[in-house]
């Protein structure tokens, strides 16, 4: 199993909601315990190292704390480059429906889930709005509480 984490998932395993519990937080904990059965592979595209540090940085000036380190790298994870390669591999998927409605890098995510046939772990609505026909999407709004999302895992 393949999971391309965008950016709204990775910062959401730093933030807890009032009782501890975070869907993002869950899910790779799942996937490293063993919960969610099988090999894994996360995915996290090189432009979210950029949007994270972004978010971050927004994060600290309205005067929340959160670190500036994740580390989200193990033997289960890579970072995606995005590069010609990913270009030329998208380059059918640039204009598809669903594809043309996204913004900013959600299609660079939404790419790399289609070409590498991953989950993508997202908390953002656009992909299942636009994309749920042509990806496997993971919407972490759905498991805010509890991990509903081990229902796609038959758990």
């Amino acid at each position: 199993m393949k999971f391309v984490w965008d950016t709204s998932a990775i910062i959401n395993i730093k933030e807890l909601n009032g009782d501890g519990y975070s869907p993002a937080h869950s899910l790779i904990k799942d996937l490293s315990d063993g919960w969610i059965e099988g090999s894994y592979k996360n995915i996290f595209p090189s432009i979210a190292v950029f949007e994270v540090a972004a978010t971050v940085s927004r994060i600290h000036r309205d005067g929340r704390r959160m670190l500036r380190e994740f580390y989200l790298l193990d033997e289960n994870s890579v970072i995606y480059p995005v590069d010609q390669k990913l270009i030329e591999n998208s380059a059918q998927l640039l204009a598809k429906p669903g594809y043309d409605k996204l913004h900013g890098a959600d299609l660079i995510f939404a790419c790399i889930a289609t070409i590498e046939d991953a989950y993508l772990v997202t908390l953002d609505k656009a992909f299942s709005k636009h994309l749920s026909a042509e990806i496997r999407v993971i919407d972490l709004n759905d498991s805010s509480t509890t991990p509903n999302y081990r229902v796609v895992f038959g758990i």
